[in-house]
């Protein structure tokens, strides 16, 4: 079944994240085609976008865990985005900081190439996401940078739970919904001519 028709997560899928996220191994291993697999099945088998993983950006140090932008086929532009890291990540917070300053960072780099008005980016914790727009006209990315004093370290509480909604369950499938049809609607208004 198509995923503009699904109702809920294909069995299979979940399958694959069940075994991906039980397996030994470095956690790229575990989740990598996992994600590939699920973006694939949200964007389709047809030719009109394509999931295409990203070599480690050049500021990834040890930050960087899964990357994969979906480019619409014609033009090859961005137009959605997902970062995956550990969902260790979420228990502390300069790891929650570095995972928001890396996803603001990749919007500085895409968001002038996205061929329509809204670029979406998922930034995954395990499962865990938070969703991320940036805005092409007004040049701005929701949710807005949260301002800490510099010259103490992080509280506890610091982007605490942003990450909470689950991408495997209900409200995720849903967001994923609401997301892919944004940009495929989106995508045939700017198609070139």
């Amino acid at each position: 079944m198509p995923f503009a028709t699904d109702t809920s997560w294909p069995v299979g899928l979940l399958r694959i994240f069940d075994i991906a996220g039980s397996a030994r191994g470095s956690f790229e291993n575990r989740y990598y085609g996992a994600y590939t697999k699920l973006l694939t099945h949200c964007f389709g088998h047809d030719f009109d976008f394509v999931v295409a993983p990203q070599a480690p950006p050049d500021d990834s140090h040890d930050n960087f865990i899964v990357y994969l932008i979906v480019f619409d086929v014609p033009q090859q532009r961005p137009v959605f985005f997902l970062e995956v890291k550990d969902d260790g990540h979420n228990l502390i917070p300069a790891k929650r900081e570095a995972a928001d300053a890396q996803m603001r960072g990749r919007y500085n780099k895409l968001l002038h190439d996205c061929p329509i008005p809204l670029l979406y980016g998922l930034s995954v914790l395990g499962t865990g996401m938070r969703v991320y727009c940036g805005d092409k006209a007004r040049r701005t990315v929701t949710p807005s940078f949260v301002e800490t004093d510099w010259h103490f370290v992080l509280p506890a509480e610091y982007l605490q739970d942003q990450w909470s909604l689950d991408i495997l369950s209900p409200g995720g499938f849903s967001e994923m919904k609401r997301i892919v049809a944004y940009i495929k609607g989106e995508s045939t208004k700017f198609q070139p001519g």
